[in-house]
């Protein structure tokens, strides 16, 4: 008997500094996204990992897939169209066409916004990519996961009043650095964000073709 307790207490006391530590960095990353910690969103997350697809010196092309800090519209009123998905119940929700900051990091849309990669294919023609933040800052693809295939996609450009359908093909969870889904391909729509949330660790990744 004495023996059995020895060897449960240990487990019990590793199992809840666990937890504590899990709830504290929860609790953390929390705080400073809402503003209450003055400490930049990203020192909680894993190095390379959690900014929009970016383009380092000496590259032709994108490094990583990293979604962190919002970065300020590269020009104001910069709509190029809105999007619609009825399963998630997202309505006209504005997307921003986006490309680089001055660090080479691609500047993704602040507030209940979509970002466009400026450097995908417009819509309706190759891969164009979108991409929203799934725990912070309106959480525009916090129910990403949710979408089934055969799920409708609307997209409506500015000055159009006909919108370009898609249906969800597929979806699947990538690492950070598969940059594959930002290739050229035919006709088709992307959408990306990062994956579990508040863990942000990997990618959740919907693909959409033209309905």
């Amino acid at each position: 008997m004495s023996l059995r307790l020895h060897a449960r207490v240990p487990v019990r006391g590793a199992i809840a500094a666990v937890l504590m530590v899990v709830g504290l960095l929860i609790i953390s990353r929390a705080l400073i996204a809402t503003g209450l910690l003055g400490l930049p969103s990203n020192l909680l997350q894993p190095p390379g990992s959690m900014a929009p697809p970016s383009i380092r010196p000496g590259q032709q092309g994108p490094a990583s897939l990293i979604l962190g800090v919002d970065a300020a519209p590269s020009s104001p009123g910069s709509v190029i169209a809105y999007l619609s998905i009825p399963r998630l119940g997202l309505k006209s929700v504005p997307i921003f066409d986006r490309g680089l900051d001055a660090h080479a990091n691609m500047v993704i849309a602040p507030g209940l916004a979509v970002t466009h990669y400026q450097f995908s294919a417009p819509f309706g023609t190759g891969n164009a990519v979108l991409y929203g933040h799934d725990d912070i800052d309106g959480s525009v693809f916090q129910h990403l996961p949710d979408l089934r295939a055969g799920d409708e996609i609307d997209i409506v450009l500015v000055g159009s009043a006909t919108p370009l359908v898609y249906d969800v093909a597929s979806s699947k969870v990538v690492a950070p650095g598969a940059v594959q889904i930002l290739q050229p391909s035919s006709a088709s729509l992307t959408l990306f964000t990062c994956w579990p949330t508040w863990v942000d660790t990997q990618r959740y990744v919907v693909t959409a073709r033209p309905a």
